[in-house]
């Protein structure tokens, strides 16, 4: 590796930054106060979209079955009642702060899902002023690989920067995304210990590395970018 690398750091949102379970059981609760059909119904969508492990865009679910003025209503009542730290995993501000921690590092946030679900999650979150990328497709490795130069240099979208850069993380919960991921890019799956079966570690690539929260993240990627 050479002498202070450009590094772009990766990061999911959705159970990766954002404790979106907390946030759903947070919006489920202000609904019922106002709909308790509704927020029923978000219950059980939820816990169909998780048995056929799909995404659930619940905002815009919302908007279909009120309309955009109560979803507005009930973002307000979300915004006032849950303070955006809240709404955070453990260790979002240690992962960002690190993401920016040496000359030549910057970070953004590539997510899957509805670009008007994800950019208010972004903005419940606190994370609006973040550069974000929002795809339609969970599978990021493949995209992540479009953006290599033939030096092995990496040049990012106009959404992160449009610069290039020597090294990219990419942090994620979901085994999915890490699909195709060049072998160069240091990937950390951010799931419980528990999740990560045999099987699958087994069949994990050496480049990518399972961590059980995001302060799991910034202790190994310290070994491997900040090394002396």
């Amino acid at each position: 590796m050479k002498d202070n690398p450009t590094v772009f750091h990766i990061l999911d949102l959705d159970r990766t930054l954002l404790d979106t379970s907390k946030l759903a059981q947070c919006l489920k609760e202000i609904i019922a106060r106002h709909d308790i059909k509704l927020s029923q119904d978000i219950d059980t969508e939820l816990t169909r979209h998780a048995q056929e492990q799909k995404s659930f865009f619940i905002f815009e679910y919302i908007a279909e079955r009120n309309g955009y003025d109560k979803l507005n209503n009930y973002i307000d009542e979300l915004n006032y009642s849950t303070p955006s730290c809240e709404l955070l995993l453990p260790g979002v501000a240690e992962r960002i702060a690190f993401a920016r921690s040496q000359p030549g590092w910057s970070m953004g946030i590539l997510t899957y899902g509805s670009p008007s679900d994800q950019n208010i999650k972004l903005k419940l979150a606190g994370l609006q002023a973040e550069r974000r990328l929002v795809i339609d497709v969970p599978h990021k490795g493949k995209l992540i690989a479009s953006w290599k130069l033939p030096n092995g240099k990496y040049k990012l979208p106009v959404e992160f920067g449009g610069h290039t850069v020597d090294i990219l993380t990419l942090d994620d919960d979901k085994l999915i995304a890490f699909k195709d991921l060049p072998e160069d890019v240091l990937g950390q799956w951010v799931t419980n210990a528990s999740i990560g079966g045999s099987v699958e570690m087994q069949k994990l690539p050496a480049n990518i590395r399972l961590v059980s929260n995001l302060e799991g993240s910034v202790a190994y990627l310290k070994t491997k970018l900040t090394a002396s």
